[in-house]
């Protein structure tokens, strides 16, 4: 049974490639796409359309690095940085860091703390725009399975902005998961336990010896690793001994040899003198961590829970034994999973509820709209309950059922507004009155509908319902919903199919509202 489920598709059922399974494939795999990139994938084939997404490195990255000026870069220069300078460049940086700290001493308390506020608004400024950056990036990537593993491993490694007040240091932690996005979950885990963010985030810059912090200690097995049961209280007090000492300065890691336990620990029934790298060594040893990774891929690209189901226990086995197989390879992994018979069958499409970033970027790419107003995004997505470097705990995001709650639908159901006509409802609660009451502020998104609609040469109303039901929830939708569509789009009060004019304004406007009703239905909130 377990051998069927992993079968890939093209071997087992041929005949189901098509238009839904490809934009199936899409959402899960990436944020979904235009109508012609999902016909692209159908052209490829199943085999060839996976490999398309998983290999991704095929495609050219174009996106620029952000800037950090003085009051957001880094203290110190990283450590690839460091290991290109003369030793005469390394003692400049040095130098540069010296002087700063004499300036800060021959400041008055006023002078400090203004200087302070200058940075903590630089902070902010920067934060925003590297939000910005990542989401136009998943918006207008040719690589989205990159983005969408960036987020699943920021959802998994959580670091907030909230504690971490350092935009540099969160901005190359994105960077971080980027680079290993499919790459060597092992190999991450070991660079993100040096990662500045997240041993500030994890309070592991406190963990000294003789005066043990066992925060990262605990949530590297609990979160990260291992699971709930797979370990004792006694391994979390060993393995906290063995990160003493990791630490950073300024924006790098630094072991502190001064502080580091050194003498013997026993760790998951090993006794040694280890270390931090040691610990995850035998981590990545243990039975549990093929099958929770497996756990939590399956969550996130499969099923969510939204349907009653999660992934059966056999799934779960079935793909750690892929994981072991390929030593913590993840693109190997994903596209075992994205190329599997279960993949595509009735229980895991359109099962899953979109997170906030999958309704906004999908939106987004489905249209072909580019953000042109960063800040009613974020807002939009505060507002669902997904800001980006912002997860509520360390936990991150519970996803499935609990996107959906009466706090978020008004934004889940007007963010089409935005979208479809250039308006974004901004919110605000009265007190005492319990109601969120929406006001229009004008933005411009650049979609046009007439562009849209000739290259899908669709120029009758039920044409272009039919193209927009494709296109946004794949013509899953009841034919009654349909037949009320095309009256809304006729205008006349009945379900035949009229020729339009795109061109016209009324009829371009009509067609903006027809895309924000089905953007406001129920169905339109899954993929």
């Amino acid at each position: 049974m377990t051998d069927a489920l992993l079968a890939p598709i093209w071997r087992t059922e041929p005949k189901k490639w098509s238009y839904a399974t490809a934009s199936h494939l899409l959402n899960r795999a990436g944020f979904g796409g235009s109508a012609a990139e999902v016909r692209q994938l159908v052209d490829l084939g199943p085999e060839k359309a996976v490999a398309y997404l998983v290999r991704y490195q095929q495609l050219p990255d174009t996106f620029k690095e952000i800037t950090f000026g003085e009051f957001t870069g880094p203290l110190f220069a990283g450590r690839d940085e460091m290991r290109q300078m003369r030793p005469g460049q390394m003692s400049d940086n040095m130098r540069e860091l010296k002087a700063r700290g004499e300036l800060l001493k021959q400041m008055n308390q006023d002078q400090r703390q203004a200087m302070l506020s200058i940075r903590l608004a630089a902070q902010r400024g920067k934060l925003e725009e590297m939000k910005l950056w990542w989401l136009d990036r998943m918006v207008r990537t040719r690589r989205p399975l990159e983005e969408k593993m960036t987020l699943f491993w920021h959802g998994l490694f959580v670091s907030s902005s909230v504690t971490v007040r350092n935009s540099y240091a969160l901005y190359q932690q994105n960077k971080l998961f980027r680079k290993f996005a499919v790459g060597n979950y092992k190999a991450l885990t070991l660079e993100v336990s040096k990662d500045p963010a997240m041993l500030e985030y994890l309070n592991n810059n406190q963990n000294k010896k003789g005066k043990p912090n066992e925060n990262y200690a605990r949530e590297l097995m609990e979160l990260f690793t291992m699971g709930i049961g797979n370990y004792t209280e006694n391994d979390i007090k060993e393995s906290a001994r063995a990160f003493t000492g990791w630490t950073f300065a300024g924006d790098r890691f630094v072991f502190n040899r001064g502080e580091h336990d050194e003498g013997q620990k026993t760790f998951l029934g090993r006794t040694g003198n280890w270390d931090g790298g040691d610990i995850i060594d035998i981590i990545f040893d243990q039975q549990a961590t093929p099958r929770y990774i497996a756990r939590r891929l399956l969550k996130f690209f499969a099923l969510d829970g939204a349907s009653g189901a999660e992934a059966p226990e056999s799934m779960v086995n079935a793909l750690a034994r892929v994981v072991v197989a390929n030593r913590y390879e993840m693109a190997p992994v994903l596209e075992t999973l994205f190329a599997s018979t279960w993949f595509y069958s009735k229980d895991v499409m359109r099962t899953q509820i979109k997170s906030p970033v999958q309704l906004v970027v999908g939106s987004l790419r489905a249209l072909g709209v580019n953000i042109t107003d960063p800040r009613a995004v974020d807002n939009a997505l505060k507002m669902m309950g997904q800001e980006l470097y912002g997860a509520p705990t360390v936990k991150g995001w519970d996803g499935g059922r609990a996107w959906v709650n009466t706090s978020t639908l008004f934004a889940r159901y007007n963010l089409p507004a935005y979208l479809g006509t250039g308006r974004l409802p901004s919110t605000s609660k009265k007190p005492g009155d319990g109601e969120m009451r929406g006001q229009f502020n004008d933005l411009a998104t650049g979609w046009q509908p007439q562009l849209d609609l000739a290259e899908a040469r669709a120029s009758t109303t039920d044409g272009v319902v039919d193209h927009y039901l494709r296109v946004l929830i794949g013509n899953n939708v009841d034919p009654r919903k349909r037949d009320e569509l095309i009256e809304f789009l006729n205008a006349t009060g009945d379900a035949s199919s009229h020729h339009l004019d795109p061109t016209s304004a009324e009829v371009e406007n009509r067609i903006r509202s027809l895309v924000h009703l089905i953007m406001a239905m129920a169905e339109y909130q899954i993929c």
